[in-house]
């Protein structure tokens, strides 16, 4: 079920009125209706929440992450907004009932249209079964070009089950795309069966391991990421909260040891999101159930804030 975007929760410290230079994002974000038409360039990046953990519930894990969307932008409403960069926040979709599939293809239609209409479009979630709803989206607005799916995640997500849960998005792309390719940054050997490796390795998913991620990303990483986007004509770019470690980022349905630090999962943000074909990004597992002092919020804040404004 669509909502429309909750204006209330756009609030900060007030620094000016009139001075540009001193606006914060809760004074520039702007407001749109899924269920009016869309007007062209009306903004730059569009926002939409996936306000969902049916996904996480089916995949067996921590609920919560339906209200993610919400305290990200309450994070990010108060921060400095750098650049003239117009954002545009359409509200969320919840899932009621019936099957999370039929939600997941709802969610894909918005977000085709925003892709039609805007620059970049950010998803927050919510559960990671965001990301099959991403797919469906960016192949009916791209349904002729080969897509690259770049995932920061500490699991593949591959799992096979008879219905769409938060551990299923990735195979359901790959088994159903004959022009998608798979490429995770962040596994943890602990955090994967064999079975989800071996599947890997079968559907050909490129990968890199958490351990090799540590402490800075070696130039061969950079390289593999750069021939990857090359090598496709549209990005779908998805980061997995779970990916960094719980000392950072405890608010997620997933906490993670000996996961990434924020430093290098920004890095590699930064850099894929440089290119024009990373037309979408998600954000997905952020759980306010489970976070500590807004920790998790503040963070993924923080990173939209330099994403979108880099």
């Amino acid at each position: 079920m669509y909502h429309k975007p909750e204006p209330s929760l756009w609030t900060g410290r007030l620094d000016s009125e009139v001075e540009r230079a001193a606006f914060r994002h809760f004074q520039t974000i702007t407001f749109g209706d899924m269920t009016n038409k869309i007007e062209s360039q009306s903004a730059d990046v569009a926002l939409l929440g996936y306000a969902i953990d049916e996904g996480v519930l089916l995949n067996k894990g921590r609920v919560g992450a339906k209200e993610g969307p919400d305290a990200i932008r309450r994070a990010f409403a108060g921060l400095p907004a750098m650049t003239d960069t117009v954002i545009k926040d359409y509200g969320n979709v919840t899932h009621e009932e019936g099957e999370l599939y039929e939600t997941q293809q709802l969610f894909g239609k918005y977000v085709t249209q925003l892709l039609n209409k805007h620059q970049r479009t950010i998803l927050l979630g919510g559960g990671h079964d965001m990301a099959y709803a991403q797919y469906l989206g960016v192949r009916e607005a791209y349904p002729d070009q080969s897509i690259g799916v770049i995932n920061i995640d500490a699991h593949f997500d591959n799992r096979d089950a008879p219905r769409s849960t938060s551990g299923t998005s990735f195979r359901q792309m790959l088994e159903q795309d004959e022009q998608l390719d798979y490429f995770v940054l962040g596994i943890q050997r602990a955090g994967n069966t064999q079975s989800l490796f071996d599947y890997a390795e079968q559907s050909q998913t490129e990968y890199v391991l958490v351990e090799e991620l540590q402490g800075y990303v070696d130039p061969r990483i950079k390289n593999k990421i750069e021939q990857f986007i090359h090598t496709h004509d549209v990005i779908l770019f998805t980061i997995c909260m779970d990916v960094i470690d719980s000392a950072y980022a405890p608010g997620v349905s997933a906490a993670a040891v000996l996961g990434l630090t924020p430093s290098i999962v920004l890095s590699l943000a930064k850099r894929i999101m440089q290119y024009d074909k990373v037309t979408s990004l998600s954000i997905a597992e952020m759980n306010p159930t489970y976070d500590i002092d807004q920790r998790t919020a503040k963070l993924i804040a923080h990173m939209l804030t330099y994403l979108i404004h880099d």
